[in-house]
C-alpha cells in the first residue's frame, strides 16, 4: 500500500523552479511616486490595442508615458489601470480612438485632479500597474523564500511540491505548496476515487496570497492536499494569516519574516487538522445530507454552479459522512478555468468543515450515535473553531 502516490501524481504538480519561473515574470519591481508636481504626459499609439487578448499584462504595448523627462513603455495592464483612475471602464477604453484615451489622461494625470497622487509599478522596465500610495508592493519571490525557510525550519530539508491550482498575476498571487514527507493516511474513508489497494493520503501543505497591485491581502494560511483527488482545503488562521499593507511603520523586511513565522505558526497545528479530517470519515449525515448541504449553502453563500457540483458529487458518493461532503465542496475548486478568487473561495469552505458541527442538525446526528472515534468534535460552532 502507497502512502503518498507522487510518482502517479507528479503531472499535477509543480516543482519550485516552475513556481519561481513564473513569478519572476513580475519581478523586480520598482515604484515611482506620481503627484501633482510630477510633469506626466501619455503616449498612445493607434494600434496600441492590436492583438489586445493575446498581448500579456506586463508586456509592452504601443504606448508610453513620460515623467520628469523621463520615458516609459507601457503594459496593456498600467493603461487599463490608469484610465480606470479616471473613470473609464475597460469596454469604453478598448473600442475609443487612441487620441480620445490619451487626452483624457493627460488632462487628468497633469493636474486635473488635484492633489490626488499614485505610485507607478515598473516590471522590467515596464510600467506596469498605477495603484494608490498606501499601498505597497511586496515580493512574490520574497514571500515564496521565507515560507521555505519557514517549512524547513519545521521538518527539515524536505522535498516541496506547488499545487497545480496556481494563479499569478499582478491582480492576484496563490500558490499551495505541498510538503509529500508530512502526511497522513485517513481510515474509513470508503471513496470511490481512491484505486483499490492504495491509501486515501493527505499531506500539509501552506498557501500563500499575494497581490502586487494591493488588490487583495497579503496572506498565509494552512493547506491540505489529498492526493487521489488533488481536491485542496485552505485553514484560515484568524490570529496570524494576514498582513497589513497599511502598517507605516512596517518595511519589506518586516513583511517577509512575518511570512515565515506564520508558515511555522500554520504548521504547528497541523496534526489537530488531519485528526478533524478523520473525524469527519466517521461522522455519519445519512439521512441528514439535504438538511446539512442546506445549511452549508445559506451559511458560505456557496454559488449556484458549485451547489449544483457538490450535489451531484454527493450522490455519487459511496458513503454520505461528513468526509464526502467536504471533498464534494472542495473538488469543485478543481475545475478547469475557474476563477480564482472562486476557487479559493471553495477551498476555503472545505477548509472549515473540519472544525464546524451544523446547528441543525447536530444534535439529531449525535442523538443516532452517528459519530464514531476518539476525535468525535464536541467544541465547535458552524463555521468557525471556538
Amino acid at each position: 500500500m502507497t502512502t503518498v502516490p507522487i510518482e502517479k501524481m507528479r503531472d499535477k504538480l509543480a516543482t519550485l523552479t516552475d513556481v519561481r519561473t513564473r513569478l519572476a515574470s513580475t519581478e523586480p519591481l520598482s515604484t515611482e511616486f506620481l503627484s501633482s508636481d510630477s510633469k506626466i504626459k501619455f503616449q498612445i499609439q493607434p494600434d496600441w490595442s492590436l492583438d489586445f487578448d493575446s498581448t500579456g499584462e506586463t508586456d509592452a504595448i504601443a504606448a508610453e508615458i513620460t515623467v520628469n523627462g523621463k520615458a516609459t513603455a507601457l503594459s496593456k495592464e498600467a493603461l487599463l489601470l490608469a484610465a480606470s483612475n479616471i473613470g473609464l471602464p475597460k469596454a469604453y477604453v478598448r473600442r475609443t480612438p487612441a487620441h480620445l484615451i490619451e487626452s483624457n489622461l493627460n488632462y487628468w494625470y497633469g493636474g486635473g485632479m488635484g492633489e490626488k497622487a499614485f505610485n507607478m509599478l515598473t516590471v522590467k522596465d515596464v510600467a506596469s500597474a498605477f495603484i494608490a500610495p498606501t499601498k505597497h508592493p511586496y515580493s512574490n519571490l520574497s514571500i515564496l523564500d521565507n515560507a521555505l525557510d519557514g517549512i524547513q525550519n519545521i521538518y527539515g530539508d524536505t522535498e516541496i511540491f506547488a499545487d497545480y491550482k496556481f494563479n499569478h498575476s499582478l491582480q492576484r498571487t496563490d500558490v499551495r505548496l505541498i510538503v509529500p514527507s508530512h502526511s497522513r493516511v485517513m481510515e474509513g474513508t470508503d471513496m470511490n476515487d481512491v484505486p483499490q489497494g492504495a491509501s486515501d493520503a493527505w499531506s500539509a501543505g501552506i498557501h500563500l496570497s499575494n497581490s502586487l497591485i494591493g488588490k487583495t491581502q497579503t496572506s498565509v494560511d494552512s493547506y491540505l492536499f489529498r492526493w487521489w483527488c488533488t481536491n485542496g482545503a485552505i485553514a484560515t488562521m484568524d490570529e496570524v494569516g494576514r498582513w497589513n499593507r497599511r502598517h507605516e511603520a512596517s518595511s519589506e523586511v518586516d513583511v517577509y519574516e512575518w511570512a515565515r513565522m506564520a508558515v511555522e505558526d500554520a504548521l504547528g497545528g497541523m496534526e489537530d487538522r488531519f485528526n478533524d479530517i478523520q473525524t469527519l470519515a466517521h461522522t455519519n449525515i445519512a439521512g441528514n445530507t439535504a438538511d446539512v448541504l442546506r445549511e452549508v449553502f445559506s451559511e458560505f453563500n456557496v454559488p449556484v454552479t458549485q451547489r449544483a457540483l457538490i450535489q451531484e458529487q454527493m450522490l455519487d458518493a459511496n458513503t454520505s459522512t461528513m468526509y464526502s461532503l467536504m471533498n464534494a465542496i472542495t473538488s469543485t475548486a478543481n475545475e478547469d478555468g475557474l476563477d480564482p478568487e472562486r476557487a479559493d473561495r471553495m477551498m476555503r469552505i472545505g477548509g472549515y468543515v473540519p472544525s464546524a458541527t451544523f446547528e441543525n442538525v447536530k444534535a439529531r446526528i449525535f442523538a443516532e450515535g452517528q459519530v464514531a472515534g476518539p476525535q468525535a468534535p464536541n467544541r465547535y460552532a458552524f463555521g468557525v473553531a471556538q
